[in-house]
Parts: C-alpha cells; sequence; structure tokens
C-alpha cells in the first residue's frame, strides 16, 4: 500500500512540475513543447493513433534553443532530406522533411531501441513550429 502512495505523489509531482511552453494540432494530431524542470520535452501523437486509442510519444532534449535552431536549419535545404539525433542511449530521433505540394514539411520519426518500439508525428509546417516554440525564437 505504501508503495501504491509513493508512486501516485511521484506521478503527481512529475505532472505539476512540467509546463506547456508551445502546443500545435494539426486535425486530430498533435505537438506539444513541455519544460520539465531543468530538461525539455517534445510529445507527440502518433499517426497511428485512433480515436479510441490515443497514443503519444515524447522525447527529452536539454535546451529547446538547440532543437529550435536544427528544426529550423531543416527548412533551409530545398530538397528532401533527415536530420537523425541520438538523444540517450536507446533513443533515436529522425526529422524527415519532405516537401509536399511545393512545401516544406517536417515529420518527427522517434525509435526506441531498448524497448524496440517506432512512433511517428504527422507532418508540421515551419510556421507551426515557430508557433509551438513561441515568438521568442524568430529572427
Amino acid at each position: 500500500m505504501r508503495i501504491i502512495v509513493i508512486l501516485i505523489v511521484f506521478l503527481f509531482s512529475n505532472v505539476v512540475s512540467s509546463q506547456e511552453i508551445g502546443f500545435i494540432n494539426n486535425g486530430k494530431h498533435t505537438l506539444k513543447l513541455l519544460k520539465l524542470n531543468d530538461k525539455y520535452a517534445l510529445t507527440y501523437s502518433d499517426i497511428n493513433s485512433t480515436e479510441s486509442k490515443v497514443v503519444e510519444n515524447t522525447f527529452h532534449f536539454a535546451f529547446k534553443e538547440s532543437i529550435y535552431s536544427i528544426l529550423m536549419d531543416g527548412f533551409k535545404n530545398k530538397k528532401s532530406h533527415q536530420i537523425i539525433l541520438k538523444t540517450g542511449n536507446d533513443t533515436i530521433i529522425k526529422f524527415q522533411y519532405n516537401i509536399i505540394d511545393g512545401e516544406r514539411l517536417v515529420k518527427i520519426m522517434q525509435n526506441n531501441l531498448l524497448l524496440n518500439t517506432f512512433g511517428s508525428s504527422s507532418f508540421f509546417k515551419k510556421d507551426e513550429i515557430e508557433k509551438l516554440f513561441g515568438n521568442s525564437f524568430k529572427g
């Protein structure tokens, strides 16, 4: 019983200490930027989610300026390409940039090597990513 109470308190303290910095909605899919104590997290709804079972994937990073810069630099390339990051011993993140109907878009793909799981977001536009991070980074 004590362990259950401790787990509930721990989970509640994690929820309380997180702050939503940005949120974008792309149809039925979302992308959120969260601040968790001294780290940041991107949480996205998986494209394989259904209305009855919404799956959200998250990855963590230390500096939002770095992720913002990586994401924005990817939009500068005129060809479809990928940027691959390793965020820990067990997680690989891919930012897949495609040009669809003349517009550059980015999709987040995540592979957890330890759990052997894979997730993918829907495509997002450059202005949606700028909105997610707020006006503080616009140059």
